[in-house]
């Protein structure tokens, strides 16, 4: 569980880095936005994405395994 929790973590820092990247990409520089306020914004993402990122990666563990049951049964309702 521990390495799930470091997992999630770590997968939600470097997607959350990237995620505040384009923040700061798609609105600094254009007029009328404050520059301050897009960095804050940026911080808010990444620090969002890492502090709930074990949380996201169990939901898409659970749903591949959902998504994999679902196949598997439309697969065989097929054949029969």
């Amino acid at each position: 569980m521990t390495a799930l929790l470091w997992a999630g973590t770590m997968l939600g820092a470097v997607v959350g880095f990237f995620h505040a990247l384009q923040v700061l990409q798609s609105r600094m520089g254009r007029p009328g936005l404050d520059p301050v306020k897009t960095i804050w914004q940026a911080v808010w993402t990444w620090g969002l994405w890492t502090l709930f990122g074990a949380y996201v990666l169990t939901f898409w563990i659970l749903g591949l395994i959902c998504f994999g049951i679902s196949r598997a049964l439309r697969s065989g309702r097929g054949a029969a």
